[in-house]
């Protein structure tokens, strides 16, 4: 019988023993035995951190974008004017037909500035015991062109002849038309302030030949 108390006691002494904390120098701590090759130590770990200073910082590289404006193309108007011959004793067959030729470019400008400034009309019309009467209209056309090209002259079957002219109109086109009188005055509205082979918008002297060499004939009376 005091065998087996003993033999008791010596159990509980063995079952509190093993229950009790291990805790050894190094970090490994816990209920269960640990060794020494599960231990680490409880100091920190410093980790290397990124330097932000000025001396080590490289600022990523942008990305540039190069932009490239083209020069507005000009507006090209066209129009075509036609003349016929004059029956006269007096004036010889080369004077007849040197006239017109010159009637019909005449003809051609003023259908080009129809097209680019337009025209004035004017009419009338009167009744009478409710029919018409008289009917009257009238067209007028007054205009600074500047800048106008004969494309091509030809001579009709008929002895009439044939003139097409063209012109190209500026960027700054409809600034210019709103006053016509700075077409006159304004160098920017006068031949030569644009260049449009390099695509220069500046005012050019009509009088350097430099400029006469690189202005384009767009902007060229012939």
């Amino acid at each position: 019988m005091r065998s087996s108390l003993l033999y008791a006691a010596l159990i509980g002494t063995c079952i509190i023993l093993a229950g009790c904390r291990v805790s050894s120098a190094g970090s490994c701590s816990g209920i269960a035995p640990c060794d020494s090759a599960s231990a680490t130590s409880t100091t920190p770990t410093n980790f290397a951190q990124p330097s932000y200073g000025t001396n080590n910082y490289t600022a990523p590289a942008m990305q540039q974008q190069l932009v490239v404006q083209q020069a507005p193309q000009p507006i090209v108007v066209s129009a075509t004017g036609y003349a016929a011959p004059m029956v006269s004793k007096k004036l010889s067959r080369p004077q007849i037909r040197l006239l017109t030729l010159r009637g019909s470019k005449v003809d051609a400008y003023r259908n080009l500035s129809e097209r680019v400034y337009g025209l004035k009309l004017r009419g009338s019309t009167s009744l009478r015991n409710m029919m018409a009467a008289h009917d009257e209209l009238q067209t007028f056309v007054d205009a600074y062109l500047m800048g106008a090209k004969v494309v091509s002259q030809r001579e009709l079957e008929d002895g009439s002849f044939e003139t097409i002219v063209e012109m190209a109109l500026q960027g700054n086109f409809q600034q210019c038309v709103q006053d016509p009188a700075s077409i006159a005055t304004n160098p920017a509205c006068q031949m030569g302030y644009s260049n449009i082979n390099n695509g220069v918008s500046q005012y050019q002297s009509k009088t350097s030949p430099q400029v006469r060499s690189t202005t384009t004939n767009f902007y060229s009376v012939e």
